[in-house]
């Protein structure tokens, strides 16, 4: 039986693993336990840039000019096939935006989906250092432990420069040669985007 150590970690999606969902996915696990587990696909297929999805949802207020930051200007990804209208904020900690639902990733880093956060970032007034994603992942009571037996997922320690990071599609890539220590096309004679 696996233990809470997935969480917080990474889990890297088996080369091929065959779903649509999940293929060269890498998910940032927050929670993992008898309960099931949670996390999210942070290579995500990319949606919109961050301050034109928060104006189009309407919660940024009309002639309001968001800052001009790498999080402004990124882009918000899918999260996940779970619940795809929900909004999840990853974001750099700080003891303004403390709050007793937010999931702890590490002691710099920490993830909510608290409507009250994401509203602040609309205003500009949130962390300025965040990953908007729209949806998760998420498993049943051991589905999680039965997918990683069976081969479809690779748990990893959680690397902060690589999730964090602003080059976000080589992600699995780089995770994977740094977990086993070769390129994921070492051997298999295939190209990086032909996987």
């Amino acid at each position: 039986m696996l233990t809470d150590a997935i969480a917080p970690g990474l889990l890297l999606a088996a080369p091929p693993l065959g779903d649509s969902n999940f293929g060269r996915s890498v998910v940032l696990m927050a929670q993992h336990g008898e309960q099931g587990a949670l996390g999210w696909i942070v290579n995500g297929k990319e949606i919109v840039e961050v301050r034109q999805l928060l104006r189009d949802a309407g919660l940024t207020p009309q002639g309001m000019t968001l800052p001009d930051t790498p999080s402004y200007r990124g882009v918000a990804r899918v999260g996940g096939p779970v619940s795809p209208r929900s909004a999840w904020l990853l974001y750099r900690r700080a003891p303004r935006f403390e709050h007793e639902g937010q999931m702890d990733l590490s002691d710099r880093w920490a993830a909510t989906g608290a409507r009250d956060l994401v509203e602040a970032i609309s205003r500009g007034e949130g962390p300025q250092e965040f990953r908007l994603l729209l949806g998760y992942a998420g498993w049943a009571p051991g589905q999680l432990e039965a997918e990683i037996s069976a081969g479809a997922w690779m748990p990893a320690p959680l690397d902060e420069s690589l999730v964090f990071g602003e080059d976000v599609d080589d992600l699995w890539q780089k995770a994977y040669q740094q977990l086993i220590g070769v390129s994921p096309f070492a051997f298999s004679g295939l190209k990086p985007g032909l996987a």
